[in-house]
């Protein structure tokens, strides 16, 4: 096998990489059983996360006596925003569906519906949730709210699951659903029991069922429709560019929700200095204040001032 063999670079083992007796270099197209493939993403990339996921420091900072409204209201429009437009995503999914002539993806094509209405029912609890609780007046207000819009490592894992739907169904099923979803299904469980706010630990928690499906969805499609060596190798770099990309969004938005927004720009505020003295050829011209009239200027003439002849 070559030192950079697919299957050496994306399956992590320490031992150096090697998959199982029957796996063979990659043009050959030897690859692992089905169950095997699915056990392997399983222990890679969702049990590690669920021996850990009582220490998120997200869940810790939900369930202390002293979370603030403010948190709680960040942390639903954040999640608000990732189901309605992962919802939105597997629309486009649907768009690039081969089924092929005997309709061969067709129970896929079943299956993504259904999780599209999952999605969108998700992100209607949220906005049920932040209304009752009086966080915002209407739901318009949330598609404006500057809480309420993704964050930069949110958009880099949005932007590269949307992109995965140029890749085979087994690609995006394991890193959607096996890397993403998959290892928080127990987080939503949690959530729902260590939230102090009754309403809002009730809209984490009833999810849990729903991720649950989400997660058995990924293992149908992978069982089913992982089976080559080409696919293998895709679906393991899927699922580690998701699962860094995941973790790294969480790790940021936690750290986030520990700063309140009115001290938000205080680093930035502080690390402002005083605009230097201008000066032009060895000359200053002194400090240089901008300000902007409001005067009209000189012989503008508003349209409804035209007198037509």
């Amino acid at each position: 096998m070559g030192r950079f063999s697919t299957k050496a670079q994306y399956f992590l083992d320490p031992a150096g990489g090697k998959l199982d007796e029957q796996s063979g270099k990659f043009e050959i197209g030897h690859t692992r059983a089905s169950k095997k493939f699915l056990q392997e993403l399983q222990e890679t990339y969702i049990q590690p996360v669920w021996d850990v996921i009582d220490k998120d420091p997200i869940l810790a900072m939900l369930g202390r006596r002293d979370c603030t409204d403010e948190q709680l209201f960040k942390t639903m429009g954040m999640f608000w925003q990732f189901e309605r437009s992962v919802g939105a995503l597997h629309g486009t999914w649907l768009l690039g569906y081969t089924f092929g002539s005997k309709g061969e993806y067709q129970e896929v094509e079943y299956l993504e519906v259904r999780q599209m209405y999952d999605e969108y029912k998700h992100a209607r609890m949220y906005e049920d949730a932040m209304l009752q609780l009086g966080y915002v007046d209407s739901r318009k207000e949330l598609f404006t709210h500057p809480w309420c819009q993704f964050s930069p490592e949110a958009l880099g894992l949005h932007t590269f699951l949307q992109r995965l739907g140029t890749y085979p169904i087994a690609v995006r099923a394991a890193g959607n659903h096996l890397a993403s979803e998959a290892p928080l299904v127990p987080w939503f469980e949690r959530a729902g029991q260590v939230i102090g706010n009754p309403l809002v630990a009730g809209t984490f928690g009833a999810q849990t069922i729903e991720e649950t499906e989400h997660m058995k969805i990924g293992e149908y499609v992978v069982l089913k429709y992982a089976q080559t060596s080409e696919v293998q190798a895709l679906a393991r770099w899927a699922c580690h560019m998701v699962s860094t990309l995941t973790m790294r969004f969480l790790d940021s938005f936690a750290r986030a929700l520990e700063v309140s927004e009115e001290h938000l720009l205080l680093p930035v505020k502080n690390g402002r200095v005083d605009a230097p003295v201008a000066s032009a050829n060895g000359h200053s011209i002194g400090p240089v204040q901008v300000e902007t009239p409001t005067e009209m200027v000189p012989g503008f003439v508003l349209p409804s001032q035209i007198v037509p002849d």
